[in-house]
């Protein structure tokens, strides 16, 4: 496929439909391997102290386990867009649940700490397949009248079902091993792969393109170099280990788009970045996410740290949210199905945005339910909103070929808007160098949010001003 064709809009064919027995079963496919992905990574937060105790290895050599997954999921995951759109994303998707399984029997075997963070980057060589191309099959396979809703089943099952990751890994760590948290879920991967294998179609290969090897590199180079000095910079940003991970990202970055604009059958075209909504969709997508994710921790730590909540009812507090997601997300699917993504997405930023600033009046003596579970309410809603029609609407602006790699670029963007949180709102916050625990946090934390909530109203504005209305031609 030519570089110069790759940003226009797709043609839409019939599609399959969300209630056929296909349709099902690529919501069920793409459910289970992106929340095995998800999940993975919160089951092993919880085993983490037992894994150290009975490995013998302390905090510093444990973060090697943590990131070895998050640094080569997040840097493969334009890589795996774009080989699932040259393979097929059924195919993909498939070798994902394999990789991801292999890797979960070396981590549960592992007879010491170097090889348990082996299994781990493999599970997220794993992960970065299943959840580009699982992503990809979602947005690719529906008829267009349907496929933000189906986007919104799809988002809304994968966070209710996320979200039993630390309850399921809590309870196999204390009736078995902490081992058990990478046996137990390979249900997920054969549930999966028998799903898939079966009945869920394949989407257009494109074989006439070959895998660009030396932008695959770069591109894995830029990313995991930039997300290892953003998960060391806040112990020290003048450190020569963060310096030299910081060059190095611009330096590969720069080589990166030098071989995408000057190369023959690039990974990433650079032209899907002339589409105005799908530029503006994944800046929506990084500002939003970022929200987001900062609310989430910064209020689960206030209810700890300032209310005296037990880390169990903190996570409690929560499941109204995944339940509002689950039910809210389809139906904002839907209504963007019919009017278009460009009012839900506005509408969800700010009703975010409200539901995040009554958050920030949270403090000492707060009660539940009259002081923080409406605004709970108001963010779940908000997220629910704007969730689909987002993702729908900026995959859903570039043509089919091109799914695989919008979807890595989508699930880039949302990951380091995860890393750049962690970054950003301590430092705007004054919290830098500062423990949860620490006097300061209080204050702290009412500047955090009440910067998110000027962060939701900048992504409204983007949002309005780059989602194409229904049916309004996709400006290139």
């Amino acid at each position: 496929m030519p570089a110069a064709a790759s940003h226009e809009h797709r043609s839409d064919g019939p599609g399959v439909r969300l209630r056929s027995g296909e349709g099902r079963a690529v919501i069920a496919a793409a459910v289970l391997g992106s929340a095995l992905a998800y999940m993975s990574d919160d089951m092993l937060n919880v085993a983490l102290p037992s894994v150290s105790d009975d490995l013998g290895v302390g905090v510093s050599e444990m973060q090697w386990v943590v990131n070895g997954y998050f640094v080569t999921m997040l840097s493969l995951m334009l890589t795996a867009g774009s080989f699932g759109d040259i393979r097929g994303h059924r195919r993909t998707f498939l070798t994902g649940l394999a990789v991801f399984a292999g890797g979960a029997v070396v981590a549960a075997t592992a007879p010491a700490l170097p090889v348990l963070v082996a299994g781990r980057a493999m599970q997220g060589v794993g992960a970065a397949l299943l959840l580009a191309c699982g992503l990809a099959l979602v947005n690719g396979s529906f008829c267009e009248h349907e496929r933000s809703q189906a986007v919104g089943v799809y988002m809304g099952l994968t966070a209710v079902a996320t979200a039993a990751g630390p309850v399921l890994g809590g309870l196999l760590v204390d009736l078995v091993s902490w081992r058990a948290i990478f046996v137990a879920p390979l249900v997920f991967p054969v549930a999966a792969a028998f799903v898939t294998y079966t009945a869920v179609p394949e989407t257009s290969p494109n074989p006439a393109r070959s895998v660009d090897t030396k932008g695959a590199l770069l591109a894995f180079l830029t990313i995991s170099t930039l997300s290892f000095a953003l998960i060391r910079g806040p112990t020290g940003w003048l450190r020569p280990d963060v310096i030299v991970a910081l060059a190095a990202a611009v330096v590969s970055a720069w080589a990166f788009v030098r071989s995408q604009r000057h190369g023959t059958d690039p990974m990433l075209p650079l032209g899907l970045f002339r589409n105005r909504t799908f530029s503006g969709g994944n800046a929506v997508t990084l500002v939003s996410f970022m929200v987001s994710a900062g609310a989430f921790l910064f209020l689960v730590v206030q209810l700890q740290t300032t209310l005296g909540y037990r880390p169990v009812s903190a996570g409690a507090a929560f499941v109204p949210l995944y339940l509002i997601m689950l039910v809210g997300s389809p139906q904002s699917g839907r209504l963007a199905d019919k009017i278009g993504a460009r009012v839900p997405i506005v509408a969800g930023n700010l009703i975010l945005a409200a539901g995040i600033w009554r958050l920030s009046l949270v403090a000492a003596g707060s009660e539940f339910l009259p002081d923080i579970f409406p605004g709970m309410i108001v963010l779940a809603v908000g997220l629910a909103t704007l969730g689909a029609p987002l993702t729908s609407a900026t995959l859903s602006a570039v043509r089919e070929h091109d799914q695989g790699i919008a979807s890595g670029v989508n699930n880039t963007v949302g990951q380091l808007a995860g890393l750049l949180m962690i970054v950003v709102l301590p430092a705007v916050a004054g919290l830098s160098g500062q423990t949860f625990d620490s006097p300061e946090f209080a204050d702290g934390y009412q500047l955090a949010m009440r910067v998110c909530t000027l962060l939701c109203l900048a992504a409204a504005g983007i949002a309005g001003i780059t989602i194409r209305p229904r049916n309004a031609p996709t400006v290139q």
